[in-house]
């Protein structure tokens, strides 16, 4: 249960500065509940999604260590590509599956965190997860169509399209809308607020890309190690070898949970987001009593 005193009011117009500050005092609130909730509802698919991306990796490097094993003495070398097509089908799956899951849970939670003042309700974010998790897949794939579309016949639509329907999984969970309806509602919410939230998007994902530069700096420097004991015996099929190096796996596949970890981040900053422009739209009493400081 939230002390009222840190509950966080989303339903709110911020800055960009207010929001980044609002996300890290949610999370300083809220972080084991947060976190434990996301965990019991998503911890097997996201587990699964880590462990394919590195099978992916393993598979991938014997396929092309055996590429270049090929010699005459092997003219009948055979190129499994299965061995590269079922992994990577396993690691798309996975990924869509285990980001719904923690993208909805994510949701949901701050839906009951909103809707009871702080105090959320298990169940019911379980079982707004369950309902919507099938229509988030499907908005994912038309969002995904929508936005490839746009970017095939020119860069510049793909990336409006892009900002208009970044916040369409909002409005599909704080409003209970249909797909089709969250799709038509987008281009009405992001109406004269496009620039803003491609700049504030924009911000958050350069801090997140450093953020996962920083976690993946070990990564590089363990491979910068050894990718020059490889240059050193000039053997270009032991290159792969180090895809199957313990550690480096332990190390990738770490990395790979943080990632997560930003996401989930990110994912509260669209929702703010979101709720700014609602605001700015049309103030609700919770946003005025906030700003007379009775919150």
């Amino acid at each position: 249960m939230t002390n009222n005193q840190d509950f966080v009011n989303f339903k709110k117009v911020r800055g960009l500065g207010d929001m980044l500050s609002d996300t890290f005092k949610f999370l300083r609130s809220e972080w084991q509940p947060f976190f434990i909730t996301i965990i019991k509802i998503a911890i097997v698919p996201v587990i699964i999604a880590v462990a394919a991306a590195i099978y992916f990796l393993i598979e991938s490097s014997y396929f092309y260590s055996g590429i270049l094993n090929v010699n005459e003495s092997e003219p009948n070398f055979n190129f499994n590509f299965s061995g590269i097509f079922l992994p990577l089908l396993a690691i798309v799956v996975s990924y869509l599956i285990a980001y719904a899951l923690v993208t909805v849970a994510s949701l949901s939670y701050i839906k009951s965190y909103i809707k009871n003042k702080g105090i959320v309700n298990y169940e019911e974010i379980q079982n707004d997860t369950k309902e919507k998790f099938w229509p988030y897949v499907g908005l994912f794939f038309l969002v995904m169509l929508i936005v490839f579309i746009g970017a095939l016949f020119c860069f510049l639509p793909g990336i409006y399209f892009g900002v208009v329907l970044s916040l369409s999984i909002c409005i599909l969970i704080f409003q209970n809308k249909s797909v089709s309806d969250t799709i038509g509602y987008s281009f009405t919410l992001i109406k004269d607020h496009w620039w803003e939230t491609f700049g504030i998007l924009l911000i958050v994902q350069i801090l997140i890309a450093i953020l996962s530069f920083i976690v993946e700096l070990p990564i590089s420097l363990y491979q910068g190690v050894d990718i020059s004991v490889v240059l050193e015996n000039e053997n270009p099929t032991e290159f792969f070898d180090y895809f199957t190096d313990p550690i480096y796996l332990i190390l990738l596949a770490f990395a790979n949970l943080v990632k997560f970890v930003f996401y989930i981040i990110s994912t509260i900053v669209t929702v703010f987001i979101y709720f700014d422009i609602r605001e700015q739209k049309n103030p609700t009493s919770d946003s005025v009593i906030d700003e007379i400081g009775m919150n």
